[in-house]
């Protein structure tokens, strides 16, 4: 709740920031320079519905990441971006052979993404209003023991090296974003935006989800 708050408090300051600027609309140099975000993203709370009266329901959550992008014009950017999220779950699981049998846990999940971004910023000015998508990698992992993997491999500083590793429950996806905000350049080397965006992956418990963002950069 506190998160959620303080997360809020600074999207209606930097909403209400941006309003404020939009009679400068100054021309910014945008193109042909380099940016560097660190990021926020903040979840809301989410429950799924399964077969068998089975059910989950991950807590809201704020992740971070950082980004860097190229202007290939005043308007477009190309770039990639790095973003990671633990967030508490719980979860009620009913047993094939006998529904009366039923268990419940909790845990953390962990998500990371790693991807491609596109942002079309709509006017050329310190203030603009924006659309972007991504494109990434995703991993993720409920942090449930699965047993033991028994193997050989290299090790950097002990050469060849046999054993057993833990292994837990988790999956690897693709995810993908569509979104839209506001974009104030406070002075030519730093910037902040805030937005709304909505994202699919390959995973049907995870099929679709929503954020809010609020990030900071710099251009070099």
């Amino acid at each position: 709740m506190i998160r959620r708050t303080l997360l809020l408090t600074a999207l209606i300051l930097i909403v209400a920031t941006l309003a404020q600027a939009q009679t400068r609309g100054r021309p910014m140099a945008r193109a042909g320079h380099w940016e560097f975000t660190v990021q926020t993203r903040y979840f809301s709370q989410k429950n799924f519905e399964g077969q068998g009266e089975s059910s989950l329901k991950i807590n809201d959550d704020l992740g971070w990441g950082f980004g860097f992008g190229y202007n290939i014009n005043q308007n477009f950017n190309l770039g990639m971006s790095f973003n990671w999220r633990n967030a508490g779950y719980s979860a009620t699981g009913v047993d094939a052979e006998d529904p009366d049998t039923i268990h419940t846990y909790n845990g953390e999940m962990s998500v990371t993404n790693i991807g491609v971004t596109g942002e079309w910023n709509i006017l050329k000015g310190s203030f603009t209003p924006y659309v972007n998508g991504s494109l990434a990698f995703s991993t993720i992992n409920s942090n449930i023991f699965a047993g033991y993997s028994s193997g050989c491999w290299w090790d950097y500083w002990w050469g060849p090296v046999c054993g057993s590793i833990p292994m837990t429950y988790g999956t690897n996806t693709s995810a993908s974003t569509l979104g839209a905000g506001v974009r104030l350049e406070i002075t030519e080397a730093f910037f902040a935006r805030a937005g709304y965006e909505h994202g699919w992956t390959g995973v049907s418990a995870f099929s679709d989800f929503s954020m809010l963002r609020v990030d900071v950069g710099w251009v070099f």
